[in-house]
């Protein structure tokens, strides 16, 4: 591994590919990670996923000092261990299969991988060299919602240039800290296909006027969006920065945008104007006919103080639907508190509490509606196949989330949540919502066990979700029960 003495040499410094990434969606394994990351034995950064094994193995090799370590943090230390080492075989052709079915799909999802349609069935096969990995996989859905009933989700083929991994990718993805959802970009809707640019290892710059930033990462997203929306073909841009600058606080910093699509313009020039931020009627010359898209911006932190003894992490995210003289503007604002801990010698524990706003302006008093994860020409708004590329709650919604997970020794889990709050609170009615034209009281339970056997994970999981009534709705009560398989050999 190299290190980089510049912006430019840190994109380009020497590395071989950095091995499959670990992707979005097994709660327990990033339970592991975050453990191993506020206790220094993981020193890179960890909100943003996919996540490259490459770091993550290479600081668990350097480390020594187990005998510091709680005894749950060790046992995490060896279930990365063995987790990665299998993960990260080269040369040799893997399989995969997975099947799921489950009664009443849930509306909105965490980071957690649960199926998305009533019945899938997936195969899929995967294969590492030095500097070329192809991840492939096929799914079948019954009954889709999307109408899509054969997918290539969760495929990706990569190619390493120096420590960047380029890639044609339809991972999911996950930007922040936050456990049960993103206001930016989170597995909420089904992967955007991309061309994606990766950094690989997190090292940080040489030259002492960045060297302060610590460990750091960074991602790019180039992708297209479904035809059948309001813009059809539109395009998904994104970007994220994120540093470590302090072994207790990590940040990150994200922007996105739509752009260019069937009628819209889709010029270079137009391209620099939206990444200058020269995208608001009024600005420049920018009038409906050529304003470049709908852009969003945000920022996230998370602080952890086990270090000192305390278990303990507040974190937290603000997205802005706007500009205003030049700045983001509107924010959306997302904050949560978690802890971590051992049971006795076999179970290791976490739980979060998170509350999240989705209207503009959120800390006001006159908050906006119907204005975030909307836009006047992007109609279809910041969703992809009607599924908010953001919080799973969607627009003008206020919810708040109290989640715990259990993990035992041999990676067996148990994870529950319960959220509650009010869905599209205000403003006309949203036909554009993906769960709600009107206002509704929401309230979420979810159970789920993951057990591992020699023939591979069984994961099975019920919940209960109840949406209040309105004027013009009545309200329902659905019970949902899923169960899911997979292998990997």
């Amino acid at each position: 591994m190299h290190r980089a003495s510049g912006i430019f040499l840190a994109f380009l410094a020497s590395s071989s590919l950095a091995g499959p990434a670990i992707q979005p969606g097994d709660l327990a394994l990033r339970h592991d990670i975050q453990r191993l990351a506020d206790y220094g034995v993981i020193t890179g950064t960890v909100t943003t996923w996919p996540l490259a094994w490459g770091p993550v193995l290479a600081d668990i090799r350097r480390f020594q000092a187990k005998g510091g370590l709680p005894r749950d943090v060790i046992d995490a230390l060896e279930r990365i261990r063995a987790r990665g080492a299998w993960e990260t075989q080269t040369n040799a052709l893997r399989f995969r299969a997975r099947a799921a079915g489950q009664v009443e799909p849930a509306r909105i999802r965490s980071f957690q991988s649960t199926p998305r349609e009533e019945g899938e069935l997936a195969l899929g096969a995967s294969w590492t060299g030095e500097r070329i990995s192809v991840d492939l996989t096929a799914t079948g859905v019954a009954n889709p919602i999307d109408e899509e009933d054969l997918r290539a989700d969760g495929s990706q083929v990569a190619f390493a240039v120096g420590n960047m991994t380029i890639a044609a990718s339809t991972l999911d993805r996950w930007w922040g800290p936050a456990w049960d959802s993103s206001l930016v970009l989170s597995s909420n809707a089904r992967p955007i296909p991309a061309i994606t640019v990766d950094r690989n290892f997190t090292d940080p710059f040489d030259t002492k006027w960045l060297s302060w930033l610590g460990p750091w990462d960074a991602s790019l997203i180039w992708g297209q969006l479904e035809e059948e929306r309001a813009v059809p073909n539109a395009r998904f841009l994104g970007f994220r920065f994120n540093f470590r600058p302090l072994p207790s606080l990590e940040i990150g910093i994200s922007r996105t945008a739509q752009w260019c699509g069937d009628g819209r313009p889709c010029d270079a020039s137009t391209l620099w104007d939206l990444i200058l931020g020269q995208d608001n009627v009024g600005s420049d010359d920018i009038t409906l006919e050529n304003e470049p898209g709908n852009q969003t911006a945000a920022i996230d932190f998370r602080w952890s103080v086990a270090s000192l003894g305390w278990p303990l992490a507040i974190y937290g995210q603000f997205m802005a639907e706007d500009e205003a003289g030049g700045f983001p503007s509107r924010y959306m604002g997302q904050l949560g508190a978690e802890g971590t801990g051992a049971l006795g010698e076999i179970w290791s524990y976490r739980w979060y509490v998170e509350g999240s706003s989705t209207s503009c302006d959120f800390w006001k008093s006159d908050e906006i509606f119907n204005c975030a994860y909307n836009h006047g020409i992007y109609q279809s708004g910041y969703r992809y196949y009607d599924r908010v590329i953001g919080h799973g709650a969607d627009n003008d919604a206020r919810v708040a989330t109290l989640g715990l997970l259990l993990v035992d020794n041999r990676e067996n889990s148990w994870q529950g949540y319960v959220r509650t709050g009010r869905l599209n609170r205000g403003g006309p009615a949203d036909a554009a919502n993906s769960l709600t034209p009107l206002p509704r009281d929401v309230l979420n339970i979810e159970v789920i066990h993951n057990r591992v056997f020699d023939y591979g994970r069984l994961e099975f999981g019920v919940g209960y979700d109840r949406f209040g009534k309105n004027s013009a709705l009545p309200s329902s009560n659905e019970a949902r029960a899923f169960i899911q398989w997979r292998s990997d050999y």
